[in-house]
């Protein structure tokens, strides 16, 4: 009962802090786009659907990229479960709040466009970032087999 426990405030945690910072990634993109069409001010619908599509990438995060439901599924198996369910998610909450018209094809095609272009950047970061690191450790554990040899 005690690892149940644990296991599900470790989820709840890790889907908090995913949450924080996809409401932060969420609303440096919608500024800079209010920059970009020279908009006074935020609606309070829009920052609430937000917060509620931050709220649900973080589960959605948590869900694809961890062990929670999907125990020996593959990374990239993993990244398009969560490109088409969160896909399918934030054009709900597009098309719900009004984020943009509609019934007009050029605005389906600047959001599909933003949506794979953020996509694919934040994907490509990440895996830059794993990279590097993994490199930076390889190193580390290579001085580790050099020195205890010396022993």
């Amino acid at each position: 009962m005690k690892d149940k426990m644990r296991r599900f405030f470790d989820v709840v945690v890790a889907v908090k802090q995913r949450a924080a910072l996809n409401y932060t990634a969420a609303m440096c993109i919608y500024v800079f786009f209010l920059w970009v069409f020279k908009q006074d001010g935020a609606s309070l619908p829009m920052l609430f659907s937000l917060l509620v599509v931050g709220a649900a990438a973080g589960l959605m995060q948590v869900v694809a990229f961890s062990d929670v439901l999907f125990k020996k599924l593959a990374y990239g198996w993993r990244m398009v479960l969560f490109f088409v369910v969160f896909g399918a998610v934030l054009t709900a909450f597009a098309v719900g709040f009004g984020w943009f018209p509609t019934d007009s094809a050029g605005a389906w095609v600047g959001f599909a466009a933003i949506f794979i272009l953020i996509f694919a950047a934040i994907a490509g970061g990440i895996e830059i970032y794993y990279r590097a690191s993994g490199r930076k450790w390889d190193d580390r554990l290579d001085w580790y087999r050099k020195n205890r040899e010396k022993k």
